[in-house]
């Protein structure tokens, strides 16, 4: 009994060591991300043209590149995969500053973001092989929270970072990865890959060309695309909007607050919402998040200059957004044969090219419609999502997931 007890302490500490990890490599992240631009700037006379370009591909082939990582990380040990991402990551934080050359330096960003999207899935795939179905959504809103609390705090210390040096960040970073490497070698357990076979008894290697055949998993992936199209760049979004329908101080102001609230419902109101989505009413919770989004799109439609109804409208919008985020993954989690979690992670995570191609495509709104139109066509993509998500539902039937 006490052999027991003791088990289930070291799982309990396991879990929290990766959501502390986590935050801590989100932490890192938010030091460098929003200053990259900067720094590329400054050190290499980049236009900003060129250096929207190459950001663009470096998070672009992040999450490409990823995917394979992905799959390899379901055929070996889990703990193996996540030490060699967090290394790979904190050597490229360290490599960034000692560099001569622009073309390295975002070829090194690429890395970082590769490893750091690889440690995310891989940690998903431990986290849904280890928990127990009843705490997975309270587990995935939780690592949600702790992802957004390291996205809150990452830029103002990054803000005070670089007053002193435009390497300091990076070395900064480098040395906040040093804890998650410590603390996983040291508290979470190998896992030896579960095998999936097939009905011949052969063991089911997955790859790209085999995943597409999987309906269920493609709507939750296009779901994905659609609804971080919505909501995975939503600042950036309002700031370009506000730019065309005002002028910079007023978006400065209402960015401020939209993101200020945001950040605050998401800490204070994800896990309680969270821990309420299941498989048998996540049909309907994804449902009610969609009308909040329209909600919130409506209010910011209206906002004119009013602060507060920017405020209102942004807490609105962001309880759809803290529905969808936990709940995207739990679709992908119900249809993931034992074996091919990370694999089914990583293929959902391709749904975030949607977030990394909202500027672009915010841009090209802007100029050709006018302004409120942003807004509309958003609506209509995060129905689009809802939909997307509807008939993936339709076809579980083989996976032994009925839709609530």
């Amino acid at each position: 009994m006490i052999f027991i007890k003791n088990l289930l302490s070291r799982k309990k500490i396991a879990i929290n060591v990766l959501l502390a990890s986590s935050l801590l490599l989100t932490l890192g992240r938010g030091l460098t991300l929003p200053f990259m631009a900067i720094y590329l700037s400054r050190q290499y006379d980049m236009s900003v043209k060129d250096v929207g370009v190459a950001l663009t591909i470096a998070l672009v082939s992040g999450v490409l590149f990823s995917l394979w990582f992905g799959i390899l990380s379901d055929r070996v040990d889990k703990k193996k995969c996540l030490l060699i991402a967090i290394a790979i990551f904190l050597s490229g934080f360290i490599a960034i500053p000692l560099m001569d050359n622009a073309i390295l330096v975002v070829i090194c960003y690429s890395i970082i973001n590769c490893s750091y999207i690889v440690f995310s899935v891989v940690q998903k795939g431990y986290l849904s092989e280890t928990v127990s179905v009843a705490l997975k959504p309270k587990i995935f809103s939780i690592n949600y929270t702790v992802i957004n609390i390291g996205w809150t705090i990452g830029p103002p210390l990054g803000t005070f970072a670089v007053m002193y040096s435009t390497s300091l960040p990076f070395y900064l970073s480098a040395l906040i990865a040093l804890a998650p490497m410590v603390l996983i070698g040291r508290y979470v357990k190998q896992s030896a890959p579960e095998v999936q076979l097939n009905d011949s008894g052969d063991r089911v290697y997955l790859s790209p060309r085999v995943m597409l055949k999987d309906k269920p998993l493609m709507w939750f992936t296009f779901s994905a695309f659609l609804g971080t199209l919505v909501y995975g760049a939503f600042s950036s979004c309002i700031s370009q909007y506000m730019i065309l329908a005002s002028d910079a101080a007023m978006a400065e102001k209402v960015v401020s607050v939209v993101l200020s609230v945001n950040a605050l419902v998401v800490v204070i109101c994800q896990y309680s919402v969270g821990k309420v989505i299941n498989r048998e009413n996540i049909r309907e919770m994804m449902g009610l998040g969609t009308v909040f989004f329209i909600l919130g799109f409506a209010g910011f439609m209206m906002s004119g200059s009013n602060l507060w109804l920017w405020g209102l409208s942004s807490a609105v919008f962001t309880l759809g957004e803290i529905i969808y985020a936990p709940g995207e993954f739990m679709l992908v989690d119900g249809i993931a044969p034992a074996g091919l979690k990370a694999s089914y992670f990583a293929a959902q995570q391709l749904g975030w090219l949607g977030g990394a191609l909202n500027p672009l495509f915010t841009g090209l709104v802007l100029t050709a419609l006018p302004p409120y139109m942003l807004f509309v066509l958003m609506m209509v993509g995060i129905c689009l999502a809802y939909l997307a998500i509807i008939l993936g539902m339709r076809s579980l039937s083989r996976h032994g997931m009925v839709p609530g």
